[in-house]
C-alpha cells in the first residue's frame, strides 16, 4: 500500500513539474520575419519599365501572403513605408484621401493596420525619427509622422 501511495505522489509531483516547465515557456510568436520585405522590382530598373503600366507595377509590389502573415508589426511598417507607391499619399487633396487610396493597393499597409500593436510600433518609429537631425531624416520618417497624424488626428509630440 505504501508503495502505491509513493508512486502516486511521485507521478503527481512529476506531472506538476512538467506542467510548470511548460507553462513557464513564453508562447511562440507566429511572427518570425523581423526584416522588411525587399521588393523584387523597383522604380528606375529595366524590369520596372518592362512591366508597362501602373496596374502591373502595383501587382508586382504586393507582398506574398505567406510572408505577410509571418512578419512582425515593425517589419510590416518598414515594408509599407518602403512601398514604391507610398509617396502617392501626397498626390491627393488631403493626406487622408491619399492614404486611403494607397492602402487600397498596398497589402502590407492593410496588414500593418490590422495588427493590434500598430499604433505602438508606429509611435516608437516616430519617436526614433524625432531623435534624428533634419538632414538625417528620410522620406519614410516624414510619411510615418503623416500616417500617425491620420490615425490619431495629431502629430507625434516628439516629431
Amino acid at each position: 500500500m505504501r508503495n502505491k501511495i509513493s508512486t502516486a505522489v511521485f507521478l503527481a509531483v512529476s506531472v506538476l513539474a512538467l506542467w510548470a516547465v511548460a507553462a513557464s515557456k513564453p508562447p511562440v510568436s507566429p511572427y518570425t520575419i523581423d526584416t522588411p520585405y525587399e521588393y523584387p522590382i523597383l522604380p528606375g530598373t529595366q524590369e520596372w519599365l518592362d512591366l508597362g503600366g501602373v496596374i502591373a507595377r502595383t501587382k508586382a509590389c504586393q507582398v506574398p501572403d505567406e510572408i505577410l502573415e509571418h512578419m512582425t508589426t515593425g517589419a510590416l511598417l518598414l515594408t509599407a513605408l518602403d512601398y514604391p507607391f507610398m509617396c502617392d499619399i501626397y498626390a491627393y487633396n488631403t493626406m487622408e484621401m491619399g492614404y486611403e487610396a494607397v492602402k487600397k493597393h498596398c497589402n502590407s499597409l492593410r496588414a500593418f493596420e490590422q495588427r493590434p500593436d500598430h499604433l505602438d510600433v508606429l509611435s516608437r518609429y516616430c519617436e526614433a525619427g524625432a531623435l534624428l537631425s533634419e538632414d538625417e531624416k528620410s522620406l519614410e520618417d516624414y510619411m510615418a509622422a503623416q500616417i500617425y497624424h491620420i490615425y490619431t488626428g495629431s502629430y507625434p509630440a516628439f516629431s
